[in-house]
């Protein structure tokens, strides 16, 4: 199936209300949106810079500045303004010529003039969809973010062939929830929406405060698309206890994707119960991006990730690791040997899995990350701070589930100790690292157990403590 984005882009309706920032209250069309990244392209002189790191937080804004470099033909590379200050400069440091554009160089207003629809059309049939166009940084089992590159047309297909399948359209009202520098935000609820001609909400960056009006907004607005974690389902859920929300989503036709991590059972039984809406786990990478779904009215088991899409080819290694080829790969790294990452043409995803009855399921993680609100957590950088202590003789991170979450625990073995302080080792980890990759519980012990070939034996760590009920 031929798929001419530019054209289509150029097809949808310019005076349609396209996105809606809840900040101020604004509905801006397709076309102001596409103003607006004119403006932008002048304002932060984009023509004249072939990269440039946004560090800005979830905002019309931010949509815009995509939008802008599309035109402009300049390298964006988002950056999370909640991580922590040395990782930031860590990314920097793979480009040092950028130009960095910070929080505080966002105070700038949006227009709501009416457009010249035919310049916009020139600018929009000019953009190069197949040149390197974004780099986001995704941590890797080694500990180092690894800088992942994709064109436009990567994004523009995986989100067109996705959408397809679960039913995004121009019917479709999509809630932004997620952070908006990572794939997560990016591609499901930016780049799908724009291809599908489906609208957005932008909703402030997801937490247990916005959780509390989180529904009511979403009732207000008539929000009827969501993608959502599975950490952000039990948030919704305890302060929803009464489901409030239920009657609202019963009367609405919702579409429900599910992704970042896994979808226990349980909570996925218990959202569909107390709300009355079937939910769509699916399963990707920064990399490959979309890679399964389950779709809307068709069965499929509630631990599978659901079928595998149209053009994407897959194998299984002898030991279930899963291999990827698809139409949308990434472009490569911009700072690790990219082909170390893959066999002939296909990508080692370091996860494991198996088809049954045409439905995947991911068993279990090859690569040793912990994945926490869609973010991967990589155990060796939180051990890197914590063994930096003199009060740590040696630790191991790992995580364990409880109440349907990762819970990051840290076995330490301190330096003649009887006890841990671990609001202080916290304090350590949230400053070098961000709060994201702060430990749920550290755990005394006498010695790290090690196998014969001298490395961690995480299993019998974690057996022992989901054995002794700990958390």
């Amino acid at each position: 199936m031929e798929r001419n984005f530019l054209d289509r882009l150029c097809a949808f309706d310019m005076n349609k209300d396209f996105v809606l920032n809840l900040l101020d209250g604004q509905w801006y069309t397709y076309g102001q949106i596409w103003n607006n990244a004119c403006l932008y392209v002048d304002r932060y002189h984009l023509g004249e810079k072939k990269e440039i790191a946004v560090i800005w937080e979830n905002s019309a804004e931010l949509l815009c500045m995509y939008f802008a470099c599309m035109i402009s033909g300049t390298m964006i590379i988002p950056i999370d303004p909640q991580k922590a200050q040395p990782e930031i400069e860590s990314i920097l440091e793979n480009h040092p010529d950028i130009t960095v554009l910070w929080e505080g160089d966002r105070n700038i207003s949006l227009a709501t003039e009416k457009t010249d629809i035919s310049l916009l059309e020139q600018l929009i049939l000019g953009i190069d969809i197949q040149k390197p166009y974004m780099i986001t940084y995704t941590s890797g089992s080694t500990g180092q973010a690894k800088g992942v590159i994709h064109s436009l047309q990567n994004l523009f297909l995986a989100g067109d062939v996705f959408g397809e399948e679960v039913g995004f359209s121009e019917k479709s009202r999509v809630c932004h929830t997620m952070p908006m520098t990572y794939m997560a935000g990016i591609l499901n609820t930016i780049f799908m929406p724009l291809v599908r001609e489906s609208q957005i909400v932008i909703f402030p960056r997801f937490s247990v405060m916005t959780a509390v009006t989180f529904w009511r907004e979403v009732e207000k607005h008539g929000v009827n698309t969501f993608w959502l974690s599975p950490s952000m389902l039990n948030i919704l859920m305890t302060v929803d206890r009464k489901g409030k929300a239920a009657g609202y989503l019963k009367s609405t036709e919702t579409i429900f994707c599910i992704g970042t991590a896994p979808l226990f059972p349980q909570v996925k039984q218990a959202f569909e119960e107390r709300y009355g809406v079937e939910l769509l786990p699916s399963y990707g990478l920064s990399e490959t991006l979309f890679i399964s779904t389950k779709v809307k009215g068709e069965h499929a088991e509630s631990n599978s990730v659901g079928k595998v899409l149209p053009m994407v080819n897959l194998h299984f290694s002898d030991a279930e690791e899963i291999y990827l080829d698809v139409p949308w790969m990434f472009l490569g790294y911009s700072n690790e040997k990219t082909s170390d990452y893959f066999e002939g043409k296909y990508y080692l995803s370091g996860d494991l899995g198996c088809i049954t009855n045409q439905e995947l399921y991911i068993t279990g993680r090859k690569k040793d990350l912990i994945i926490r609100g869609g973010m991967n957590i990589s155990p060796k950088q939180i051990e890197e701070v914590l063994l930096q202590s003199e009060e740590v003789a040696e630790c191991c991170v790992s995580s364990v589930v409880r109440d349907n979450e990762e819970r990051i625990i840290c076995w330490c073995k301190t330096a003649g100790k009887a006890e841990i302080q671990g609001n202080a080792l916290n304090a350590m980890v949230i400053e070098r690292l961000g709060m994201a990759f702060k430990v749920d519980k550290f755990v005394l012990v006498d010695d790290i157990p090690k196998n014969l070939n001298g490395k961690v034996d995480k299993e019998r760590l974690k057996k022992g403590f989901i054995d002794d009920n700990q958390i």
